[in-house]
């Protein structure tokens, strides 16, 4: 075991498998149980709302123009994206605003019929485990903090694979297990089910067909990137050994994480005057645009012609 609290204070699990480094929840909560969360109670537990507010628009605006710059690099208009766990749509919609083919799915009612009302995309209920599409239907599939929600990963990157083309890639995003900046105690909550440091989450990719093309993982740094090329051919071999030092890494990371070593780093005092900025922004754009769409189109247009400017 290497935690024994979630974030509130509440009894929680987690342990880690010295076989591949993976930690988990146990036990895992049942399929019936989390259906029911994740379309009823995830949204207002971890954000506080039943449906997005504008600030909270505006700061998914953002993030969703970093996350393009992420897809630019493997894909161009018009592709075919899927966009797992679509949230309140901001991403879904920036990729149809430029082109993409684009379709999200979201388990969370109220914020599905929050982007379906709003931004007039393709966004459909449900799960990874849940959907069913076609087989090599996508370019490229987006998966940003959801991986670490499922209760079989494994099974949902199998699923995800076989609905992308032959060299197609898939893009993940998931809290750093290993991270150095996290506090202690925002780290561990019941909506994460899996921890992954990057040994097993790439372990776990190349037994489900799907080859490591970039991973960011530093400590310095709150969430793993990865992306994911479809193969062909096994690859699992390529990956198979680190499992105890994974092991190792995560326990020692989990105990030297402390709220007098967070507080006091240079990364957390560095980060104050920027959410500062940041929040400061996100409430001075909530009063001046009636509605979401209004609030993204601004956002997404004025990202457009700076980067037009720029060329």
């Amino acid at each position: 075991m290497i935690q024994d609290c979630d974030r509130d204070g509440a009894r929680l699990t987690v342990t880690c498998c010295k076989s591949c480094g993976l930690a988990y929840v146990d036990p895992l909560p049942s399929p019936d149980e989390l259906t029911e969360f994740y379309a009823q109670r995830y949204r207002e537990e971890y954000k506080k709302t039943s449906a997005p507010k504008l600030r909270h628009v505006y700061r998914a605006g953002r993030v969703a123009l970093d996350r393009l710059g992420i897809l630019a690099t493997i894909a161009s208009a018009p592709a075919r994206v899927l966009d797992c766990g679509a949230g309140g749509g901001e991403f879904t919609y920036l990729l149809a605003s430029r082109g993409f083919r684009a379709i999200g799915i979201e388990p969370n009612d109220a914020y599905r019929d929050y982007a379906a009302r709003e931004y007039d995309i393709d966004i459909r209920a449900g799960t990874v485990e849940e959907t069913e599409f076609a087989s090599n239907e996508f370019d490229v599939i987006t998966m940003f903090h959801v991986l670490e929600h499922l209760r079989d990963p494994a099974v949902g990157l199998r699923r995800l694979a076989s609905w992308l083309k032959n060299g197609g890639h898939l893009v993940v995003e998931v809290p750093n297990a290993l991270t150095g900046v996290s506090s202690p105690g925002n780290l561990y909550h019941r909506a994460h089910l899996y921890y992954f440091a990057s040994q097993p989450l790439q372990q776990m990719a190349c037994d489900c067909g799907l080859l490591p093309v970039k991973i960011a993982a530093s400590p310095a740094e709150a969430n793993l990137l990865a992306v994911f090329k479809k193969q062909t051919d096994p690859a699992s071999d390529r990956m198979r050994s680190g499992g105890a030092f994974a092991h190792d890494a995560l326990v020692n990371a989990n105990r030297s994480r402390t709220l007098r070593r967070y507080l006091l780093s240079a990364t957390t005092v560095a980060s104050i005057p920027r959410r500062i900025s940041s929040r400061s922004k996100e409430y001075v754009a909530q009063s001046a645009f009636p509605s979401g769409k209004a609030m993204l189109d601004h956002l997404y247009a004025q990202e457009a012609a700076q980067f037009a400017s720029a060329i």
